[in-house]
């Protein structure tokens, strides 16, 4: 008896000693005088913030692909402090992901509007970095995208450049400004975000075409060249068809309207295609997609701009977001007992 226990526990042992260790990131909320908004660190196990911050920035400065974001200069980072991010405001918690050089300071309109939003709604913004993983494995890249999951009941991906077609393998025929890596990082961070399915996640202009493009989808790569210009979508407001949908988000805003007067600011579109996770929203006069919404209610994708819209009509698109959100947020002691 006690050879055969021996015996079972060298082969546990053995086993355990294969397995590859847990990586053990963490999140933390970085100060600085330049955002508007505390940037998101993840921290590795037995490093400090301090040395996360370095190992981020170094890892930046040594990669030319992302420098081209920031006209070749690691953007300055004056620290004021850091903090880790607990569990008490969980509800709460907002993070846009950015994805160019503007949204390190205080001056870029669509992160400084979500902010503004936000802030009416008691919500708390939170902006990730450019590529967070910088300096981490692939293990410890895999965690950071659970921990962010776990930690944020809400993701903002942001307008920005062209989805490189590569990611849904097609040539590249009129898409431009073009940066592979940082792509890569958003893509695969949100295919993890909406398979978990714990959270919401808007995806607005850019970031509605590379959510699209990470849930399988392709694009219209130049509107102008591929559908036509019968309505101006480069830089004009004009009318989307709203869609019934089995959430009715978008539609909630005006429920006794038949369309929107919204902005555009786009020359590629998202080609939709029935039987996906998505449901088209709303379309333009030429077919254009426009909106699409999530079939389980954790998702919506504006080809618009809600927050540079400056008026009632954007900022209650926000407010139906974060409605939907929480919504969809999971069931914890806070909020099941009230005393």
């Amino acid at each position: 008896m006690i050879h055969l226990l021996q015996k079972t526990f060298i082969f546990v042992l053995s086993l355990l000693l294969t397995l590859p260790a847990l990586a053990k990131i963490r999140l933390v909320e970085w100060h600085t005088a330049n955002t508007i908004a505390p940037l998101v660190l993840p921290v590795r196990d037995g490093e400090t913030p301090e040395e996360a911050s370095e190992r981020y920035l170094k890892a930046l400065s040594q990669n030319s692909e992302l420098l081209e974001l920031f006209a070749g200069r690691v953007p300055e980072m004056k620290t004021i402090k850091f903090q880790e991010i607990g569990n008490n405001d969980y509800d709460t918690r907002i993070m846009m992901i950015a994805n160019r050089a503007p949204d390190y300071t205080q001056n870029s309109p669509r992160v400084a509007n979500f902010k503004k939003y936000f802030d009416k709604m008691n919500q708390k913004s939170f902006i990730l970095p450019v590529v967070a993983n910088l300096g981490l494995t692939k293990q410890e890249s895999t965690e950071l995208n659970t921990e962010i999951t776990e930690k944020f009941p809400m993701l903002v991906a942001l307008g920005g450049d062209d989805v490189d077609p590569r990611f849904y393998k097609t040539q590249n025929a009129y898409s431009r400004n073009l940066n592979t890596v940082r792509d890569r990082f958003e893509i695969n961070l949100i295919k993890d975000y909406v398979t978990s399915a714990k959270g919401f996640l808007l995806g607005v202009c850019r970031g509605s075409q590379l959510s699209s493009v990470a849930l399988g989808y392709k694009m219209v790569q130049d509107i102008p060249a591929e559908v036509g210009m019968s309505v101006h979508h480069g830089d004009d407001w004009h009318d989307v068809k709203l869609t019934p949908t089995t959430n009715g988000i978008l539609k909630s805003v005006l429920p006794a309207a038949e369309s929107l007067l919204v902005n555009s600011y786009h020359h590629q579109a998202v080609i939709f295609k029935e039987g996906g996770p998505l449901e088209i929203a709303a379309r333009s006069e030429d077919g254009i997609t426009e909106a699409t919404e999530f079939k389980n209610g954790r998702g919506l994708l504006l080809q618009f701009h809600p927050e540079l819209m400056g008026n009632e009509l954007g900022f209650e698109i926000v407010r139906k977001a974060v409605s939907a959100k929480n919504r969809s947020l999971p069931l914890r002691c806070s909020r099941t007992f009230s005393y």
